[in-house]
């Protein structure tokens, strides 16, 4: 059966592509983009029409855990890929810290298989380990997972052993397949439950200093430069560290970076109440790591935006401080949570943040909204409040009490469709 939709009067934003800035109509037939334009004859097609509505490719991020296999009761695939449609992403990224892990190529597989068979227009891309059983001590069969479908490789916790990280930048370096490295040595103060500082002396915690993450990225950096290859640090949380990140890339160093809507948005003083909800790795730092953080994605220093989702249900999130598990839920609050935290940032820069910038950073083509072009697209309003849609079954989420603005309406990918209510 044809479905034929048509897109009223949306803004393109679309940087690199022929429409951006543009007024348009856009009209979809059996998932392909077919006609752009004004004024397109919706006679017989299903219209999707806000006012001031906006458009740009479909969103993708990079970094997601869905509790499958193995912990399905706090998410799920199906329910996690439903909850980043509805956060306006026809992409995601899958961590493969799951039970078993995802070390071989049935794993990533059985991940690609079942998202397919959902009715989500957001797909799910397996990320798989560097180590075997993500011990830490043996490569994993890298090659087998890239080619069964895994777009990067991270064993969702730092790579401790320079000899395991030098191999897989070594054995990857050909194929141009990036290795995520966690910027946080946990030596240096274990057990740590914040960022170290004077909240934290206040607070009788252990602390985690800024050091912790630039040694281990500065350590990064010289396997990187020694060896060669591709690294992404998933997320960068100090002032220091985009520095060092900077530098870098003005050297030439093949080198991405990321932070997340929770290190843009709060402090270490926001620990103050002891809320296990803003407990995460790294921890949240101070004012002025946050306000670095956000002149970082504006310049480009930082690459690109993840949500870092971490569902957890509430038996094992309504517990004492110092016993909650790190992460924060809420990948359908992303774009909100960035848009409103970034006040300085450009609408193009926000929206490839979470995008195509994502794309690079796997070596996935970048997605456009052109003629003939498949339809991966996300709809959405910059400055309407945000409407709350709370899918994931997180209870771990800090975002449902702030006032935030922007909302999504919903995305297309192909003939599969997600409308927000």
């Amino acid at each position: 059966m044809e479905t034929q939709i048509v897109l009223k009067k949306v803004k393109v934003v679309d940087p690199g592509g022929s429409f951006d800035g543009k007024k348009v109509d856009v009209k979809i037939i059996n998932g392909m983009i077919t006609e752009i334009g004004r004024n397109i004859n919706g006679d017989s097609c299903f219209i999707l029409n806000k006012e001031n509505s906006y458009i740009s490719p479909g969103w993708m991020d990079g970094q997601a855990h869905f509790r499958d296999p193995g912990d399905e009761i706090k998410e799920g695939l199906d329910r996690g890929l439903f909850a980043a449609a509805a956060g306006g992403f026809t992409d995601v990224a899958i961590l493969p810290s799951t039970n078993p892990p995802i070390d071989n190529k049935a794993s990533v597989a059985y991940l690609i298989a079942r998202g397919e068979k959902t009715n989500s227009p957001c797909e799910a891309h397996p990320l798989g380990c560097v180590s075997k059983n993500r011990a830490g001590e043996q490569l994993s069969e890298l090659i087998d997972m890239a080619d069964a479908g895994a777009i990067g490789f991270t064993d969702d916790s730092p790579i401790n052993k320079v000899g395991l990280l030098h191999r897989a930048l070594e054995y990857l370096g050909p194929s141009g397949d990036v290795v995520i490295s966690e910027a946080i040595d946990s030596d240096l103060n274990p057990g740590a439950h914040m960022h170290e500082g004077v909240t934290s002396t206040k607070l009788g915690l252990i602390g985690s200093p800024a050091e912790a993450e630039t040694l281990r990225i500065k350590r990064d950096l010289e396997i990187l430069s020694y060896a060669g290859g591709r690294i992404h640090i998933p997320i960068v949380s100090t002032a220091s560290g985009v520095n060092l990140i900077r530098k870098a890339k003005k050297k030439g160093l093949n080198i991405t970076a990321s932070t997340t809507p929770h290190h843009l948005t709060f402090i270490d003083h926001d620990l103050s109440d002891f809320d296990g909800t803003l407990r995460v790795n790294p921890p949240l730092r101070l004012k002025s790591d946050r306000k670095a953080l956000q002149v970082a994605l504006e310049n480009g220093t930082l690459d690109s935006v993840i949500s870092d989702h971490r569902p957890e249900n509430i038996e094992t999130h309504d517990v004492e401080f110092i016993l909650s598990p790190n992460g924060i839920s809420g990948i359908e609050f992303v774009f909100a949570a960035v848009n409103t935290a970034c006040n300085n940032l450009d609408l193009s820069r926000l929206i490839d943040s979470i995008s195509n910038a994502t794309r690079r950073v796997y070596n996935i083509p970048e997605v456009h909204i052109e003629i003939n072009a498949p339809a991966k697209i996300t709809w959405f309003d910059p400055v309407k409040e945000f409407n709350f849609q709370n899918i994931s079954g997180g209870a771990n989420n800090p975002w449902p009490n702030r006032k935030l603005s922007g909302t999504v309406y919903g995305c297309l990918n192909g003939t599969k469709i997600h409308i927000n209510d």
